[in-house]
């Protein structure tokens, strides 16, 4: 069974594209940015920042930079908590920490904001560890996972899962060699979802609880 599991934090335990969003639109218009095409939540929201400004939009290491950088003047302050967990979330943190099954964050967002966000939200209790990016927008999910798995003392084959929503989960999960649970609402398509070869897809709070407990 199961008894470590690594969580992603936007799209699997909150719903936080409001300030992600409403914070990348800031940092466009300031640059004098057309934002048109550029704040879809299943581009925008999950992949680490700087990823998204280069290589999805195209912009040079220099102007992305600078996007990063008008971000983090919004979203620091007041991004980070236009955000709000999913339904169910905490209920089913606590019932893993009663039934003995350990919990970590990995997430591509910075340290700093998402030790925040799950104070926030009364998360931390029931957290092993949060392993997330240093400022700057380019560290991998794979990298925030291998951080967690080096912290745990020699885990028994089989009895760790990574949750998230979107690819890059995924991808970050079978670069470290665990199985993947993908939930479908966060954020990301269903061709993404199945294109990435998920051991397990949640589609609901509920259904994660019981893939988690009856595994």
């Amino acid at each position: 069974m199961f008894k470590h599991v690594l969580f992603d934090l936007d799209g699997t335990l909150t719903d936080s594209q409001e300030g992600i969003i409403k914070s990348v639109e800031y940092a466009l218009v300031k640059m004098g940015i057309d934002t048109t095409g550029r704040l879809d939540p299943d581009v925008v929201v999950g992949p680490p920042l700087m990823h998204t400004f280069m290589e999805t939009y195209g912009f040079s290491r220099k102007i992305a930079e600078k996007i990063y950088e008008y971000f983090q003047e919004r979203y620091s302050t007041v991004g980070k908590f236009e955000n709000r967990p999913y339904e169910g979330i905490l209920d089913l943190l606590k019932l893993l920490h009663e039934q003995g099954i350990y919990s970590y964050l990995a997430t591509s967002k910075p340290q700093i904001h998402a030790q925040a966000i799950v104070e926030k939200f009364g998360f931390f209790p029931y957290l092993s560890m949060i392993s997330g990016s240093q400022l700057g927008g380019t560290e991998d999910k794979a990298l925030m996972i291998k951080r967690v798995l080096d912290s745990i003392d020699s885990p028994d084959e089989g009895t760790v899962v990574m949750v998230g929503d979107r690819k890059y989960d995924a991808i970050g999960a079978h670069n470290q060699h665990i199985p993947v649970i993908l939930v479908e609402y966060g954020y990301g398509s269903e061709e993404e979802r199945k294109a990435s070869r998920p051991d397990y897809i949640a589609p609901s709070v509920a259904a994660l609880t019981d893939i988690l407990l009856m595994h």
